[in-house]
């Protein structure tokens, strides 16, 4: 007689074959059977998969929000898992983000875990308040080397690199890292309970800096932005600095920043706004796997938006410019004309007085002449 697994006690599935798989597979097991999903639906499973993922979730304020989604980690795997993916090509049955309609959480979670290979090197969970402050300048969330917390530490390891202490790492290294590095940022709104990985997980492009022995690396995601005809950019830049001695590489900085077409960077409202339509899937954005070459293709896309964004920019300011000189050239013939006319009013003014001293001056002249006439009479 065939045996199924139905015919296996759940605690060895649970405790015995589950637990062996990655979310992925687990996931893909659920639609097996009805049996096989009621198993794998177990808080603890899901709960060991997400923390194996991404360690940064491990810290007990990030456990206990994440507890309170509707289905808990498995929820929080099934929106952190596939990235945040908007077609940048389409925009029917778009609609504005309105800021009114939106609920402002009080804090927003960043969970980072930064891979070299398959060896977590970094990771670390920030919060943020969104105070008025925050609101208001330019969003930039920073995250530095230093991992202690007092709730949960974090990972901060070295890449076993040989590097030039002083020119930091060469070509080749800079390939590799491309290839061998893997970033994950995924915000946590604790109002909405929901979401998203808001990285590229390869980077877009990776540079030596050439004052520095320091490498940039680049992630981003490209999403709608508050007009939702007009695309904006999530940008994560990593910062590897080199270890004494060139025995190694470690993180130095992560810092997240929202930028517009033309690559201006924009407010933490619009982040807030951004984001949670981004959660939402508003607008074409929906969570799928994509491999790296479909998510740099995308960014190229982007680009050359954005470069057309530029050329049309400097159109309508060649154009600006020139209809600036006609009006200058317009405005200056109405002077030149206002002058001569003043002038030439001037002038005529200046005329008549004379003739009105000349007249006056002859006047005087006679009767001067008559005083002394009658002064002095002849015989």
């Amino acid at each position: 007689m065939a045996t199924t697994f139905s015919d296996v006690h759940p605690s060895i599935i649970q405790t015995h074959v589950l637990p062996r798989l990655d979310g992925l597979s687990l996931s893909s097991t659920a639609a097996a059977s009805s049996y096989l999903q009621h198993l794998v639906t177990d808080e603890n499973l899901w709960s060991h998969i997400c923390k194996s993922t991404w360690p940064s979730i491990a810290d007990p304020r990030v456990h206990d929000i994440i507890s309170t989604f509707s289905a808990g980690h498995r929820s929080f795997f099934q929106d952190s898992f596939p990235a945040l993916v908007a077609d940048v090509n389409h925009h029917n049955h778009l609609h504005d983000l309105n800021c009114s309609s939106h609920r402002w959480p009080s804090q927003l979670i960043s969970a980072v875990d930064i891979r070299y290979q398959n060896d977590v090197i970094y990771s670390k969970v920030e919060f943020t308040d969104t105070t008025d402050e925050f609101m208001s300048s330019v969003l930039r969330i920073k995250l530095n080397h230093d991992i202690e917390s007092k709730h949960a530490p974090g990972i901060l390891r070295l890449i076993n690199l040989n590097v030039d202490e002083f020119a930091g790492a060469d070509e080749a290294t800079v390939s590799h890292l491309e290839e061998s590095l893997s970033l994950n940022w995924i915000i946590i709104d604790p109002t909405q309970k929901r979401a998203g990985n808001i990285s590229s997980i390869k980077p877009i492009g990776v540079r030596q800096g050439w004052m520095t022995n320091q490498t940039y690396l680049v992630y981003a995601i490209v999403l709608p932005g508050c007009d939702p005809n007009k695309m904006v950019q999530c940008r994560i830049q990593v910062v590897l600095a080199v270890a004494a001695g060139g025995v190694g590489l470690h993180v130095k900085e992560v810092m997240l920043e929202l930028m517009d077409l033309d690559f201006c960077r924009l407010k933490g409202r619009d982040f807030l706004v951004i984001i949670q339509g981004a959660l939402l899937e508003e607008n074409n954005v929906r969570r799928k796997m994509v491999d790296a070459e479909e998510r740099r293709r995308r960014y190229q896309v982007f680009k050359r938006i954005s470069m057309n964004s530029h050329f049309d920019m400097q159109s309508k300011i060649q154009s600006n410019v020139h209809e600036l000189h006609s009006n200058i050239g317009t405005l200056c013939r109405f002077l030149l004309q206002r002058l001569f006319h003043l002038m030439k009013v001037r002038i005529q003014c200046i005329v008549i007085r004379l003739k009105v001293f000349e007249f006056v001056s002859c006047v005087i002249f006679v009767v001067i002449l008559l005083w002394l006439i009658d002064l002095f009479p002849t015989d």
